[in-house]
């Protein structure tokens, strides 16, 4: 009996080395948190923010890696790939966990099957912006100007996520105009072709462009969310400037490989939960143009999965082509 009493403890301490089964010393090295997006935007800020606080909570640096492109899903797929030991997190958005499922026609991922939901992070409308010589001061104004060039030259309107194109694509159909979307990698990248004349028109968030409005170079015509932004009092919301159906808020949240300890995930959403409740963690995301967007596992788990459904009928509705 003693030597199978011997295997059997054997078999427990190999077992405890795993790295599913490590959650009560989690973590014990430093975090890496992958960004579908480039450095610059505004989810990245609140990645920094969160970071920071995480690696108070945690006791471990938490290292950001931009892996921008493909409309968040290459980020996506080496999170997916992942061990999952909590050691390898995304911060996703509403691109790749919820769009892209109706957009992509093959999806090498599933957004519910292949991740486990950790907390929600923020929520961001998007503006519609401008350079300060557009003839458009307005809604009304700016459907004009484009109804004008349809035909000959339509508007180049820059998007830099997938977000951004469908809510082109059904300002395109609410409006009756014809546009030329020109995909970015990026808002930062889109910014600085609107602000170089390359593009007319864009449809990006407020964090990244606040510095170019401030200054007087670009002008917001409007804001895609139920509400003004108290950022940018005078610009009217879509629904107050005639496009009630023009309400289009992105989201950020954190996901880590499917399979993952749930302790490991309740460690984690506890810990993303004190830093969204902290009244200096609200006023940098909030100066950032954001607005915190708290949940737990289980309230992102069925968040995503209505979301899924809605981007479909909006995707549906613009008329996008499965890519």
């Amino acid at each position: 009996m003693y030597p199978i009493l011997r295997s059997f403890l054997a078999s427990l301490a190999f077992a405890s080395a795993l790295p599913g089964a490590s959650a009560q010393v989690y973590p014990d090295r430093p975090i890496k948190l992958i960004l579908p997006f480039p450095a610059g935007s505004a989810t990245d800020g609140t990645a920094r923010v969160i970071a920071e606080d995480l690696r108070k909570g945690l006791g471990q640096p938490v290292i950001i890696e931009n892996q921008a492109g493909a409309d968040g899903n290459i980020a996506a797929m080496n999170v997916k790939r992942a061990a999952p030991d909590g050691y390898t997190l995304l911060m996703s958005t509403n691109s790749a966990h919820a769009v892209n499922k109706t957009l992509y026609s093959h999806l090498a991922f599933d957004p519910e099957k292949d991740f486990e939901p950790v907390a929600g992070l923020i929520s961001i409308p998007l503006t519609l912006l401008v350079r300060k010589d557009f003839p458009a001061d307005d809604m009304a104004t700016f459907v004009q100007v484009a109804k004008q060039r349809s035909g000959s030259k339509p508007l180049s309107f820059g998007s830099g996520n997938t977000s951004g194109q469908v809510a082109a694509s059904l300002m395109q159909s609410a409006a009756g105009i014809e546009i030329t979307l020109v995909p970015y990698r990026g808002t930062p990248q889109a910014l600085t072709d609107l602000v170089g004349g390359q593009i007319d028109a864009l449809l990006g968030d407020p964090y990244s462009s606040m510095g170019f409005v401030n200054s007087g170079q670009l002008k917001v015509l409007a804001v895609t969310g139920s509400v003004r932004h108290p950022l940018l009092p005078k610009a009217p919301t879509m629904a107050e400037a005639g496009y009630k159906d023009m309400q289009v808020v992105t989201w950020a949240a954190l996901f880590a490989p499917a399979k993952t300890d749930p302790a490991i995930i309740d460690r984690l959403s506890k810990e993303v939960g004190k830093s969204l409740s902290k009244q200096e963690t609200k006023e940098a995301v909030q100066k950032m143009a954001m607005t915190p967007m708290v949940m737990n596992p289980g309230e992102l788990r069925n968040f995503v999965h209505s979301e899924i459904d809605r981007w479909g009928r909006l995707v549906k509705q613009a008329g996008i082509p499965k890519k």
